[in-house]
């Protein structure tokens, strides 16, 4: 007992010690667990049947396993002795466990403190009927009481050294609290229950200014900078009453005068009668974040008021599609609420025939830095409205978004609309102006060849018969007045057939476009002194005559653009019809122009328009392709199967 260190080895001891030479086979230590369990569990043992005690189960309250020698000994508080266990009923329970281990007989001794209470159990068991006599026993009981003695000296030894430790465990955590307190960046103020202060640290007197002396036993109104009113005040008083804490904003003034802006946290610290004995206050300048903070509400409200000022709606939006920002003409066109809006994804807003598209622009907006679309907005009433998408990525944070502005582009796509149909009508009255114009000249090539011809001809053939109704030797004067006069009407005669050819190609019709083509550029070609190549077949079939006449008319023109601008030295002209589309191209080496300046300028020129406008007469495409100083092109194209107006 003397040598024992703590019960745990006192108890250990004593089993090993009852158990060492002597008729006893078994010692245990046993502690009762409080209800509702009320078992008693071993804590010790030693002792050649030490098995006995594995899933052994004993309890001190009145049921059959509470009712065994340990159980009885807990309730009753008395040393309970067991000479014959097989005989004993209410050793019933374990009396084949014990048979089992050679156990004939038992007794458990209360280890009891000096003050009265029981503190273990000891049961010792031995292989022998009748192990111990009365004598024993007594003695027995003396050991009890010297170890219920020894246990309190154990106890109180261990409560010593455990209030020893706990008292220099409190020292270093008051000495680390110390040095936190004065080391911490914080201002930290620990007031009494009436709010007066008692101590500040070292931080408090360089935020405010004032040094320790000044502020003890004051009240922290001192720091007040009249910003706050009494009803701010109250709540703190409130929050501290009844949650015992309570943080914010507030603004304090240092010593100097300064304004300084602190996040305030105070905490109530009660006794153990939940009275309130002190108030600590931890003070953390945040003026310079709260000027930052200003600030960027300030470029906050900046941009929203940009973003609200935009025409159009204006989006933001993550790599997942998820909006973050939006503006209010954004919700008033959709129809959708602030809290339906971002749970949308931007696709949910096009019709859905647009949706590969966008999708596809906006990979590339994240790809490549910006990219626009147009597409149909469509709205949460499902209707769908034109609308230009403008997107540029922006990357703020560490992350990629969207930003974009959608304009309204319904009045423009009317206007397109109305501007085509327009476009449309004037195409068709251009094709029924060069359809009149083509029946007017075919009119007037009859009209010529069958009247003014005609005539032509009568009055050569009179003035022949008249010289040949003149004497021989006819007079010198008026000989020469007939040759004169039949040399007049042969230059006209060429000239009208000139003007026929240009009304009404006279070839067209019996030889073939590529025929007519050929005598009309080498008559041009001789007149204006250019060479001249023509290659080609004729087409098989013939085209039909408007195709033919439409396709002579932008050869003839493109001739009289050669011989009154180009300067040209060499002419080419060349058909091909022998795939799809149809070619026909014009190309010379004169002096050439600028196509899109002279578009600007409106100075093309009707030559140029008519050759476009008979090309699209047909069906098909006229370009004209020239460089300043690189000659001139005129390429048209059409359809095979194109669109053939009746001859």
């Amino acid at each position: 007992m003397l040598r024992a260190s703590s019960e745990e080895a006192l108890y250990k001891t004593v089993c090993e010690a009852l158990t060492t030479a002597t008729p006893f086979v078994l010692a245990t230590v046993s502690i009762a667990e409080a209800p509702p369990a009320r078992s008693l569990r071993v804590i010790a043992a030693a002792g050649a049947a030490i098995g006995y005690i594995d899933e052994l189960i004993m309890t001190w309250d009145e049921g059959p396993h509470g009712n065994g020698p340990a159980g009885r000994a807990w309730r009753f508080g008395e040393m309970q002795f067991n000479d014959d266990l097989a005989s004993d009923e209410r050793f019933g329970p374990w009396r084949e466990r014990a048979a089992a281990y050679g156990l004939r007989s038992s007794f458990v001794l209360p280890l009891s403190l000096p003050g009265g209470a029981i503190a273990a159990l000891l049961s010792v068991y031995s292989s022998r009927k009748r192990a111990v006599d009365t004598e024993q026993l007594q003695h027995f009981k003396l050991l009890g009481d010297d170890l219920g003695v020894c246990i309190e000296v154990l106890r109180s030894r261990a409560a010593l050294q455990a209030a020893l430790e706990h008292r220099e465990r409190q020292d270093r955590e008051l000495a680390i609290l110390h040095r936190a307190f004065e080391n911490s960046v914080a201002a930290v103020m620990i007031m009494d229950a009436d709010s007066r202060i008692e101590v500040v640290n070292g931080s408090f007197e360089a935020l405010f200014g004032y040094r320790s002396a000044e502020v003890v036993g004051r009240d922290p109104a001192l720091l007040a900078s009249g910003r706050h009113g009494a009803e701010y005040f109250r709540a703190m008083r409130r929050a501290l009453s009844t949650r015992g804490s309570w943080s914010g904003d507030i603004v304090n003034r240092g010593r100097d005068g300064r304004e300084i802006v602190c996040w305030l946290s105070i905490a109530a610290v009660r006794d153990s009668g939940e009275r309130i004995t002190h108030y600590i206050g931890s003070f953390r300048d945040i003026t310079d974040q709260t000027r930052v903070t200003e600030a960027l509400w300030r470029e906050q409200d900046f941009a929203s008021a940009i973003m609200e000022s935009m025409p159009g709606i204006v989006y933001f939006f993550d790599r997942a599609g998820r909006f973050r920002r939006w503006n209010r003409n954004f919700l008033q066109v959709s129809g959708y609420s602030a809290e339906e809006l971002a749970h949308l994804h931007p696709l949910d807003l096009v019709a859905p025939e647009h949706r590969s598209l966008l999708r596809e622009r906006i990979e590339a907006v994240f790809a490549h830095g910006q990219d626009v679309v147009e597409a149909s907005f469509l709205t949460k009433s499902g209707r769908a409205i034109p609308y230009l998408f403008t997107g540029q990525r922006l990357h703020y944070a560490g992350e990629d978004f969207l930003i974009g502005v959608g304009i309204d582009i319904s009045q423009r796509r009317a206007a397109e609309q109305a501007l085509d149909s327009q476009i449309d009508r004037l195409h068709c009255l251009s094709r029924q102006v060069l359809e009149i114009q083509e029946t007017e000249r075919n009119a007037l090539g009859r009209e010529l060849h069958d009247s003014v011809a005609q005539d032509i001809g009568a009055v050569s053939l009179n003035l022949t018969i008249l010289r040949r109704l003149l004497p021989d030797p006819a007079d010198v004067a008026l000989t020469q007045r007939l040759d004169d006069s039949q040399s007049l009407l042969e230059d006209a005669a060429r000239r009208l057939r000139d003007v026929m050819v240009e009304l009404r190609p006279p070839g067209l019709d019996e030889f073939g476009l590529l025929a007519a083509l050929g005598e009309h550029a080498r008559r041009v070609a001789r007149r204006n002194g250019f060479r001249l190549t023509i290659e080609g077949a004729e087409p098989e079939p013939p085209f039909a005559p408007t195709v033919a006449i439409a396709l002579f008319r932008i050869v003839q023109e493109a001739l009289n653009n050669c011989a009154k601008h180009a300067r040209a030295t060499a002419v080419h002209i060349s058909l091909d019809a022998t795939g799809d589309p149809i070619r026909l191209e014009v190309g010379d080496d004169g002096v050439g122009f600028d196509p899109a300046l002279r578009t600007a300028r409106g100075t093309g020129g009707m030559g140029l328009l008519t050759m476009t406008e008979r090309a699209e007469s047909i069906g098909g495409r006229c370009i004209i392709v020239s460089t300043p100083g690189g000659g001139t092109r005129v390429q048209v194209s059409i359809p095979r199967l194109g669109p053939v107006a009746p001859g």
